[in-house]
């Protein structure tokens, strides 16, 4: 066997190892999900007062459950919150929505989807949730912040696996947010500084940093929030 073909299959061997780790990962990290999310389907995530707090374009941050959300968790937030993930709000007929991007391997479907809120909060773990409205902003405007996210939803954008900013033919949760309010309506200025704008973007706190958010709604128990 020539040398270059030895190197060859090595190296397709050593690609395919970390690409089946990589899949059975995400299998033991949903099969551990959907145990957690059955032993909490009856907890309360946000009661009938709370709902009437909601406003359309609201920005909904939750902690999943599984050892990747726990990664997450741990990486890109402060001590005072973990969330994991988050979508945009938005109410047809009496029921709220939520539209956000997921990947493929942790959701049947690929990019950003739509969810009823009640389905969507029972991958949040109780007391663990947080609803943030950008500063300023109108009921209005937040209307139009609800059609831009339907926009990539009717455009079925894939979810972005590499992480690049400003780019939009690919989106994960917190871009999909960020390239909305920033890029599309203006109604957000992030830095524009390359270096600090992929720091921004790169964490969950910028969805609830002052400077540019109000939480609305905050689920976390006040010892955890203070």
């Amino acid at each position: 066997m020539k040398k270059t073909t030895k190197v060859v299959l090595i190296t397709l061997g050593i690609f395919f190892l970390l690409w089946a780790a990589f899949k059975l990962f995400f299998y033991f990290d949903a099969q551990q999900e959907k145990r957690l999310v059955a032993a909490n389907l009856k907890q309360t995530r946000l009661t009938q007062l709370q709902l009437t707090q909601l406003q359309e374009g609201d920005i909904i941050l939750r902690r999943g459950y599984g050892l990747f959300s726990d990664m997450i968790a741990d990486m890109l937030n402060n001590k005072k919150y973990d969330v994991t993930h988050s979508g945009i709000l938005h109410k047809k007929g009496n029921e709220w929505y939520v539209i956000h991007s997921l990947s493929s391997d942790v959701s049947n479907t690929d990019g950003v989807q739509e969810q009823p809120l009640k389905n969507f909060l029972q991958y949040s773990m109780p007391e663990k949730l947080l609803v943030v409205r950008p500063n300023n902003i109108t009921p209005a405007q937040g209307t139009q912040v609800v059609k831009r996210a339907q926009y990539y939803l009717q455009a079925k954008i894939p979810f972005d696996h590499i992480g690049t900013i400003d780019e939009p033919s690919q989106l994960y949760c917190t871009e999909l947010i960020y390239q909305i309010l920033d890029n599309d309506l203006h109604y957000i200025a992030f830095p524009t500084d390359k270096k600090v704008r992929k720091d921004t973007f790169s964490t969950m706190t910028t969805l609830y940093n002052p400077q540019y958010f109000t939480i609305i709604i905050d689920t976390y128990p006040a010892t955890t929030s203070q």
